[in-house]
Parts: C-alpha cells; structure tokens; sequence
C-alpha cells in the first residue's frame, strides 16, 4: 500500500512539473523562441503602425504611450511570475517594450543607441522604490530576417534594479 501511494505521488509531482516556454495571443505574428522562466508566463504582441512616446512626470516616473506610425511596430514582451492563490501583494510582471522600423531587414542597435528603439524595462511588483519603467543603455537589439521574417534578439542590463528577464529572441512572420 506504501508503494502505491509512493508511485501516485510520484506521479502528481512529476506531472505538475512543467516550463511554460510561451504564450502567443492568437492575432499575433510574433513567437518566443527563448524559454521563460518556469515558474510564470511569457507573452509577446506585437502592436503594427505603432511608436513608442516616452512620457517622463515631474518626479522623474517614465511611463509610455503608443501612436500611430505607418513605418513602425512597437513589441512589449511581458513576464508574469505565478503567483500562490493565498499571497497577497505576491504579483510580480517585467516588461520590455521596444520599437523597430517595418522595413528594418538586419541592423544592430548597442549602448545609447539603444534609445533609437527606445528600448524600455518595466518591472512591476511590491518592490518597495524598485518599480516602474527605466531606460535601457546597456545591452544590444539585433535583427535579422527577410521579406517574410524578422528575428529579433534583446539583450541588456539594468542596473538600477534587479531582473529576471535579460535576453529575449523572437521571431515575426510578415
């Protein structure tokens, strides 16, 4: 009876043990090809005729809106961390969110330059004066692709606060 018991535990443990490497919104072209971390989910839209306008409050807070642009796609990356159903304030979510040319075949963006795509990290949770959207100057964007497909590859740090999410590659059908 002990073994029994010991097997169909074995079993619950192992078949609720799994990675989410992504989830895909089913009107979206673009599909993580780098894993998420197991223990949340990963997300990517891709927002077509889109720019990014970095918007800066009095205290220094960025915060982003998207406009109509013809010749951009803006993509947002998104991390949601798992939370246990009995903790409160238990949520933490990361974004990237950065604009790239519609024609933009193969280029590679680095440091500053980064900018150029306005490259951003939001990092959500109950971080006490860790949380919020910062500017990205240290890391690389790569493209690649053709006139069917874009891959992009994200790399960067943040230094002013820590971070789960630091390279992401996806691919974009067109």
């Amino acid at each position: 009876m002990q073994r029994i018991f010991a097997f169909l535990s074995c079993c619950l443990i192992l078949s609720c043990c799994n990675t989410k490497s992504a989830v895909l919104s089913k009107n979206d072209n673009a599909v993580l090809q780098s894993a998420c971390p197991g223990d949340g989910v990963c997300t990517i839209a891709q927002k077509q005729n889109k720019s990014v306008s970095v918007l800066e409050d009095e205290y220094g807070n960025l915060n982003y809106k998207l406009e109509d642009s013809p010749s951009k796609s803006v993509y947002i990356i998104t991390y949601n961390r798992n939370v246990p159903k009995d903790v409160q304030d238990g949520t933490y979510r990361e974004e990237i969110i950065f604009e790239s040319e519609n024609s933009n075949k193969s280029s590679v963006m680095e440091g500053e330059a980064l900018q150029n795509a306005r490259l951003l990290f939001g990092r959500f949770c109950y971080c006490k004066g860790q949380t919020g959207y910062y500017r990205i100057n240290q890391g690389i964007i790569r493209v690649s692709g053709d006139d069917k497909k874009r891959v992009f590859s994200v790399d960067f740090t943040n230094p002013k606060t820590p971070q789960v999410l630091s390279s992401v590659k996806f691919t974009v059908r067109l």
